[in-house]
C-alpha cells in the first residue's frame, strides 16, 4: 500500500475514531483491508483525521510504518464529502 506522492489518494472509511495514543482504524473501500495509522505526516494530518467519526469517508495515502506489523502513516488526508461517497458507489 506505499504510494507515491503523485497518484490518487485511496478511500477508506473510518472503523475506529483516534483514540488518546492519536491511533485511528480506517478500512479500504475498495479490498477492505484494515489499517491502523499511528503516525501523521504532519499537523495538518493528525488534525484531519481526529475530526473525523465512525462512518466518515476519508481519501488516504498511506506508508508503512517499520518493517512489522500493521502500522501505517498517513502521508495525505481529504475528508470526503456524502456525496462524493454516493456517486462512486453508485459509479462501482
Amino acid at each position: 500500500m506505499s504510494r507515491s506522492t503523485d497518484s490518487t489518494p485511496d478511500s477508506f472509511t473510518v472503523v475506529a475514531e483516534m483514540n488518546s495514543h492519536d491511533a485511528v482504524t480506517v478500512r479500504s473501500t475498495a479490498t477492505h483491508a484494515t489499517y491502523h495509522l499511528v503516525d501523521f505526516a504532519d499537523d495538518a494530518t493528525r488534525e484531519a483525521l481526529s475530526s473525523l467519526s465512525v462512518g466518515e469517508s476519508v481519501r488516504l495515502d498511506l506508508s508503512r510504518v517499520g518493517r512489522r506489523g500493521n502500522v501505517w502513516r498517513a502521508d495525505d488526508a481529504a475528508s470526503r464529502s456524502p456525496a462524493e461517497v454516493a456517486t462512486e458507489s453508485a459509479g462501482s
